[in-house]
C-alpha cells in the first residue's frame, strides 16, 4: 500500500499523475471517499497524464463521461446508484470486466458486489480543510 498526503487540489492532481504512471492503463481504478474528498480532482490528474485535453468534470448526473487522449478515459460516478444491480442495468459493468484505457470509478463502494478483484483501490480521507490522505492498494496479477 502506498500513502500520500495532499494539501491542495494541485497536489491531489499530482497524486493522480503519479498513480497512473505507477500502474498504467487498461486498469480499473476504484475511488472511495466522502463528498468533496477530491475524487474528481484526482481523476483530473490521471486525465492530464494520459493526454486528455478536455476539462474533466464529475459525471454524477449522467453516470459516465468519456474522454479521448493518448488513451481513452472512462470516468464513472456511482453516487446516484442505489445498488450494483443498477450499474448492471445501466450497462456499465462492461467497463469493469474489460477496462480499456483507464476506467476510473467514483463511489466504487456502491458496486462492491460486482467489482473484479483485479483493480487499484484509491481511498481518499479528509484530514483537514485542505489536507487529504490518499491510500493506494492493488490486487493485480
Amino acid at each position: 500500500m502506498e500513502e500520500f498526503v495532499s494539501r491542495s487540489a494541485e497536489e491531489t492532481q499530482a497524486i493522480g499523475r503519479k498513480i497512473i504512471r505507477a500502474f498504467g492503463v487498461n486498469k480499473l481504478y476504484c475511488l472511495y471517499g466522502p463528498l468533496a474528498a477530491g475524487k474528481t480532482t484526482l481523476v483530473k490528474g490521471i486525465a492530464e497524464e494520459i493526454g486528455v485535453e478536455r476539462t474533466v468534470v464529475s459525471p454524477s448526473y449522467i453516470l459516465l463521461r468519456e474522454y479521448e487522449g493518448d488513451f481513452p478515459l472512462h470516468h464513472i460516478d456511482l453516487f446516484r446508484l442505489e445498488s450494483s444491480d443498477e450499474l448492471i442495468e445501466a450497462g456499465l459493468d462492461e467497463y469493469l470486466l474489460d477496462p480499456r484505457g483507464v476506467v476510473a470509478i467514483e463511489w466504487a463502494g456502491r458496486a462492491e458486489g460486482v467489482l473484479p478483484e483485479e483493480r487499484i483501490d484509491v481511498k481518499i480521507e479528509i484530514a483537514g480543510d485542505e489536507e487529504r490522505k490518499v491510500q493506494v492498494s492493488t490486487n493485480l496479477d
